[in-house]
């Protein structure tokens, strides 16, 4: 027990190794506290008090990506932060300017949320400056110009806050960071698939390992959006950018193998292996899980040292292989065949380790950006077609995306307008809370909403009492700094937790500016709780994204994608990259699968229909994970020769072309607005050669997948005519 709060530090530690969070808490704490000790040492708490704002706001920002990157996100809070202070400021002393200006706010605010992580954070500088300005109104031309000018220094503070820190980490660090968190997600999927195989814990169901590679298609996701350039489309003459970008491809291929494995250890039940054979693949599998965690450090760090650690992984890896190698698989059945290919897998993710750790060699001496980026290269991150392409990003608008919109701007201006008609001192926050806590999903925004009340409502009180104590002025500033760490740090954890530490801050920034009293708690207390209101209300009401109706499309265009990856398999005679299908097709399973969870948990009237879908789910992921092991087996052929497909083989193929047809006409009673048009099998001629046994394996098990589907299609086309899915 004596060890417990080491052990707790220790993975603190680790966790900020992958997501820097407290470096980033830290910034935070930094930009927002220092003008604010210049300000009360000065005498000049008003003035303090925009610079820390705008500030904050900006530092809400989390820095990924490439210098450039970072550099252009910091500029454009700035220029975001000084507009929409001015519209704020110039609308403050007329009720409609400001709802109209607000509408257009919360909309703009929406779209940006929508982008992701990086999106989020700008939109709080829109929309916090914006409402803070319109409450608070210049009373002179002279006053508007202070205003701009402490925002644009609050901006500036904090770009050179931030870049401080970026300036002196290795030039490529968080490319490599952004492929750590793949090699570290690939570790989580095969803890949870060694589970069971010691032989005391249960195995995880597939739901849990769905999950787990769910996590791995994140991370890569994340990464190709902050490094868009895929191996393919690297050339060799931008050799650190070429080597990270076969990095992360070989990092997305150890994924595919152990997926592969799951598949094949799936199959098999615990109680029929040799208790023996048992506890060999339970070592290998620990085995493979410390290596691929020992890797995520290294690819980060690259240091010597870490290099030694992670060689004795792979060797005592590679000696847990040689033991399953060793061991006499005589009987033929399907455990012997299992495990045959677990040891063919486990051999190619080896070598896929060892090919990255030698790629790696040439970022042990890497330079720090400071010394890595000339004058020139500086200045052409701030070219205009980043800007014009962000615009172009920013406003490709869809249904989902304008519903999400317009929801948050409706919302967000009824809240304005609210506070404003009835003169409700501070009550900025019933707009604050609107802009925060609505989400696109009505059961995201009930879960935050609850958050949101109780962490505010718990804050408050803490808050309340804090500031009584006889607490010298310099530990309130003490704890209001470990309060901005706390709130950075809790954010994307528990939103509960993040909430009551920004109250608490928000407690003991009012009292240091002299300002605080009981009602300024209570007020805030009620405007969270009418925010949290009017988003949930919005959520509910006003253009809702149920998924009862979103999830029959979400499926469609799974299936349809899986189609696709079909045809450029077996019938596309041109050169192209499985990979970016494999992507594709998994990226649409999970927004099917993400929108059946949300359909869960759905109010409903009367009954609702779920077997039918998750069955549909599941085959659906598994005709991928089939497609992907057929794919695999193509790239590792042994021989260059292309043997010519007899026609057994032929056949399977057009019979898995059929039921895939079947299928797509099948969607169009889920899904009427389903467009995908068949390929019939008199215009189509396989492009393949002669399949490998493991292939042959793989088509078999497509095939029955694919007449699976079929009657999962059919159940759903029965509750359909049965009028128990409503659209």
């Amino acid at each position: 027990m004596r060890f417990a709060p080491y052990k707790k530090i220790n993975k603190i530690i680790e966790e900020q190794t992958f997501e820097p969070t407290l470096s980033w808490g830290l910034r935070m704490g930094i930009a927002a506290m220092v003008p604010l000790i210049w300000g009360i040492s000065t005498n000049n708490l008003a003035a303090a008090s925009w610079i820390t704002l705008t500030a904050e706001c900006i530092c809400w920002v989390e820095l990924k990506g490439s210098f450039g990157q970072r550099f252009r996100v910091l500029t454009g809070g700035i220029l975001l932060a000084l507009i929409f202070t001015l519209l704020g400021t110039i609308t403050a002393n007329n009720l409609l300017f400001s709802i109209l200006v607000m509408l257009g706010v919360g909309f703009l605010s929406g779209l940006f949320k929508n982008l992701g992580d990086r999106g989020s954070g700008l939109a709080i500088c829109v929309y916090v400056l914006f409402i803070m300005s319109n409450a608070l109104p210049a009373d002179s031309v002279a006053d508007l110009k202070e205003r701009l000018i402490l925002t644009t220094i609050g901006g500036f503070w904090n770009m050179v806050v931030g870049l401080a820190a970026t300036l002196i980490i290795p030039a490529q660090e968080p490319y490599r960071r952004t492929i750590a968190l793949i090699w570290k997600a690939n570790a989580g999927l095969v803890k949870s698939i060694s589970r069971g195989w010691d032989g005391k814990s249960l195995r995880s169901n597939i739901r849990k390992i769905y999950e787990e590679e769910k996590a791995v298609r994140q991370a890569i996701d994340s990464s190709l959006h902050f490094y868009e350039a895929m191996a393919h489309q690297v050339s060799r003459q931008d050799n650190e950018e070429y080597q990270l970008a076969q990095l992360r491809k070989a990092t997305s291929l150890v994924a595919a193998h152990t997926v592969a494995i799951s598949d094949e250890l799936e199959s098999v039940r615990v109680n029929e292996v040799p208790p023996e054979l048992r506890l060999r693949l339970f070592a290998f599998l620990r085995a493979l899980e410390d290596t691929l965690e020992r890797m995520a450090v290294y690819v980060i760090l690259v240091k010597p040292e870490e290099e030694l650690l992670l060689s004795s992984r792979m060797a005592k890896l590679g000696k847990s292989i040689l033991l399953l190698k060793e061991y006499p698989l005589t009987a033929n059945n399907h455990v012997s065949t299992g495990v045959k290919r677990v040891i063919q897998l486990a051999e190619r993710i080896l070598r896929l380790i060892d090919a990255s750790v030698n790629r790696l060699e040439r970022f042990q001496n890497e330079l720090p950006i400071y010394r890595s980026y000339s004058l020139l290269k500086t200045l052409f991150v701030l070219h205009p077609k980043h800007l014009l392409r962000n615009l172009k990003l920013l406003f490709d608008l869809n249904t989902f995306t304008f519903r999400y919109a317009f929801r948050i701007a409706i919302g967000a201006t009824i809240a304005l307008g609210i506070y404003k008609w009835f003169r409700i001192d501070h009550g900025f926050w019933l707009p604050f809370t609107v802009m925060i806590v609505a989400q696109p999903y009505f059961g995201a925004t009930f879960r935050k909403a609850l958050d949101r009340v109780i962490g505010t409502v718990a804050g408050g009180l803490v808050g309340g009492v804090l500031i009584q104590l006889p607490a010298h002025l310099y530990l309130k500033e003490l704890m209001l700094f470990a309060c901005f760490i706390c709130m950075v740090y809790f954010i994307r954890k528990q939103y509960a937790l993040a909430a009551f530490f920004i109250t608490v801050s928000l407690v003991l920034l009012f009292d240091v500016e002299e300002t605080i009293n009981p009602t300024l708690i209570l007020i805030r207390a009620l405007s969270t709780i009418g925010g949290a209101c009017i988003a949930i209300l919005i959520g509910f009401a006003l253009l809702p994204s149920w998924d009862r109706k979103w999830l029959p499309i979400h499926i469609s265009s799974a299936v349809a994608c899986n189609y696709q990856y079909f045809l450029r398999t077996f019938f596309s005679d041109t050169h192209h990259s499985w990979t970016r299908n494999k992507r594709s097709a998994e990226s649409k399973n999970s927004n099917a699968f993400d929108s059946f969870t949300r359909y869960m948990q759905e109010p409903a009237i009367g009954r609702k229909v779920y077997i039918p879908f998750y069955q549909l789910i599941t085959h659906n992921v598994r005709i991928t994970r089939e497609l992907n092991n057929i794919n695999l087996e193509e790239d590792n052929k042994e021989t260059e020769a292309a043997n010519p497909l007899p026609a057994a083989d032929l056949q399977k193929i057009y019979d898995c072309l059929a039921w895939f047809n079947r299928n797509i006409e099948a969607l169009k009673t889920l899904n009427p607005g389903e467009g995908t048009a068949v390929q019939l099998a008199e215009h189509l001629k396989p492009a393949v050669s002669a399949m490998t046994l493991s292939q042959h394996l793989y088509l078999d098990k497509l095939l029955i997948e694919l007449k699976s589907m079929h009657q999962d299609l059919s159940d759903l086309k029965g509750n359909n005519d049965h009028g128990l899915i409503s659209s």
